[in-house]
């Protein structure tokens, strides 16, 4: 089950006259014409109770908010909100602090002129969301945290998605600089580890808050979670017209979260069974002859050994080598890598990949509560 991890929206109102919110203002006046511009606010950043924060910016015309709905508030987001109305209603309760209006669903879509050379684009009439991240949690087994991300970092996703595996294994990415989407697997008892050396340095955290985070980190160990990330960005989002709040649901976005999953499933056809390239690429219906796998086993075993195929084959041929390959979870586009490739990644035996159920005791986000502490404006 995927929650929300990240959420930035904002919403337009043409007749301004909204109050200013920022860190400071600077006016903004047209030197041939003298005609006055709509003013430049920077974002204030607002720090709610264990640290956490949010962005808020408003120039009169814009209210946007930046920040992680399901963080705020709590000493951790291991499980978090699910709905997009959820999140907006935390966001919600922050503006009216402000005096801001809250955001609002959109019930109506029109076009907006643009330059000649281009086409019109769809504006609504409510709330616009411009990133949205997307995480789920899996169990792979105490220990097994870095073998299956390794394993996992073999592997392009989806449109040739190159993978980056961090120097200390606990961490994947896939398309880091993307301006449509980023991918992310990581171990997150290391990461919670990390926050809560942070939080011991702090006057303000409680002994109870320690060792609730403590036995957070322990099941989060002995279940080997890992997580699993995917950042929507804003060109993705218009691309296919999923930026207008009110009129998508949080099933609309599903179709863009499965680039893991399907990764995950051709590594555990690929080692399920100790079978020769050939066998493999036969069974998942890759080649149609004997012939056909041999061949592509042939240029495995070169890649194997350091060849760069793309020296090698034309173009046309090493992509339809590629295409085999890919179906039984063999990237000849990445370098080979023993490390990455270890038999040890089978996801039905050695590594059984599982969703990670919520413990009694686990604390979950409850909007009505989730900033019912006061703000602290930071510079």
């Amino acid at each position: 089950m995927f929650f929300i991890d990240q959420l930035f929206i904002q919403q337009d109102y043409p007749d301004g006259g909204l109050p200013f919110v920022g860190t400071h203002v600077i006016e903004r006046v047209d030197m041939e014409t003298g005609e006055k511009l709509p003013p430049n606010v920077n974002q204030k950043i607002l720090e709610g109770s264990y640290s956490t924060k949010l962005t808020i910016r408003c120039n009169g015309n814009r209210v946007r908010v930046e920040g992680n709905p399901s963080r705020w508030q709590r000493m951790d987001n291991l499980f978090g909100l699910k709905s997009i109305d959820q999140c907006v209603e935390v966001y919600n309760h922050v503006l009216s602090k402000y005096g801001l209006p809250p955001f609002t669903k959109n019930t109506r879509l029109s076009h907006r002129q643009t330059s000649e050379k281009k086409s019109s684009t769809l504006v609504g009439d409510g709330a616009e969301i411009t990133l949205i991240d997307w995480t789920r949690n899996h169990m792979v087994g105490h220990g097994h945290e870095t073998s299956f991300i390794r394993g996992m970092s073999s592997m392009q996703i989806g449109r040739g998605r190159e993978p980056k595996l961090y120097p200390n294994g606990m961490t994947c990415n896939w398309g880091e600089a993307s301006e449509w989407m980023m991918t992310k697997l990581y171990c997150k008892a290391f990461e919670l580890e990390k926050h809560l050396k942070k939080s011991k340095r702090r006057k303000t955290t409680t002994e109870d808050q320690i060792n609730y985070i403590d036995k957070l980190i322990t099941y989060c160990q002995k279940q080997g979670v890992v997580r699993e990330e995917h950042s929507l960005r804003q060109k993705l989002l218009k691309r296919h017209n999923l930026q207008f709040y009110g009129l998508v649901t949080e099933q609309d976005f599903h179709a863009h979260l499965n680039d893991i999953e399907y990764a995950m499933n051709t590594l555990h056809a690929t080692h399920d069974e100790h079978q020769s390239i050939a066998d493999q690429l036969l069974e998942v219906a890759a080649v149609d002859s004997i012939r056909q796998a041999n061949t592509t086993m042939n240029y495995f075993t070169m890649w194997q050994h350091g060849v760069d195929l793309r020296g090698v084959l034309k173009q046309s041929q090493f992509y339809e080598h590629k295409s085999r390959l890919k179906k039984i979870g063999i990237d000849i586009a990445q370098p080979f890598d023993v490390s990455r490739m270890c038999p040890t990644l089978k996801r039905s035996e050695v590594i059984e990949v599982r969703p990670l159920t919520v413990p009694e005791w686990y604390q979950l986000p409850q909007v009505a509560q989730s900033n019912i502490l006061p703000f602290k404006a930071v510079a």
